[in-house]
């Protein structure tokens, strides 16, 4: 069991808010003070966090007044299993509001992490913004401003370097399971190395072609490149390739969950 990342907690009379990041396959937690830098309280999978929130370490997160706001892209069932968790006075918002309008065929059908964090670019810029993240899988949308609004355009959904590897592995009779790493050198001396390769240059060369092919077809070519998520180290030289406006924001999505909650 992963336990606390480390940062303290803050006090209890503390001004901001606590952000859960359900993903498919970690949980974060997240506060976000009303005035200074987000700190990062957790990160490991949904059952450590449950029961980090019944135990000492955790268990004034669970009793907590601020507000607590999830963002969940699990199972329904896992996500009502948190919020059943979370006693005290302070109000629990599941997917909360996020503010931005939708220009898509099925909204209902978005991922609330991917509106999390474009409303997160939109606080750090109001400007048209290409948002990538890359975690379990790689997203890269279009977020439009237009006047005091921002306006999801959708974007693209891709395999993540975990999701790679182990389709090559159990696509491949004789094809090892490697542990993807970024950095690697994209003539593979061996078979591992031919992997390595294929799964972090070819992922860096899918995110510069997504970013590139969105960016002209939303119209907004020379948008800012936001990019966050557990696996970022991947794209971070692919992304600075593509032009100077580049920003990189580990708590992106805790971002857009308290200014969508804030209004």
């Amino acid at each position: 069991m992963s336990a606390p990342v480390g940062a303290s907690l803050p006090a209890a009379g503390s001004l901001g808010v606590f952000c859960f990041d359900l993903g498919n396959t970690r949980a974060k937690l997240t506060w976000l003070p009303q005035s200074g830098e987000p700190r990062r309280l957790f990160a490991a999978g949904l059952e450590d966090l449950l029961s980090a929130l019944s135990t000492e370490s955790l268990a004034a997160v669970a009793q907590a007044p601020q507000p607590r706001l999830i963002s969940s892209v699990c199972a329904r069932e896992a996500a009502e299993e948190l919020k059943g968790c979370l006693a005290g006075s302070g109000p629990v918002a599941l997917n909360p509001p996020h503010g931005l309008i939708l220009e898509v065929d099925t909204p209902e059908s978005v991922g609330f992490d991917r509106l999390f964090a474009a409303r997160g670019a939109l606080e750090h810029i109001q400007s048209n913004a290409i948002v990538v993240q890359l975690g379990t899988a790689l997203t890269v949308d279009a977020v439009r401003w237009s006047v005091d609004r921002g306006h999801f355009l959708g974007g693209a959904i891709a395999p993540g370097p975990s999701l790679l590897a182990g389709a090559l592995h159990q696509g491949g009779a004789r094809l090892p399971r490697i542990e993807p790493r970024p950095g690697v050198a994209a003539l593979g001396r061996d078979t591992e190395g031919a992997l390595a390769s294929g799964v972090a240059v070819g992922l860096a060369g899918t995110a510069r072609a997504l970013v590139r092919g969105i960016a002209r077809e939303a119209e907004m070519e020379g948008a800012t490149i936001v990019f966050t998520g557990g696996a970022r180290d991947f794209l971070r030289e692919a992304l600075g390739e593509l032009g100077p406006a580049l920003i990189e924001d580990q708590h992106l999505l805790a971002r857009g969950m308290a200014a969508g909650y804030g209004g």
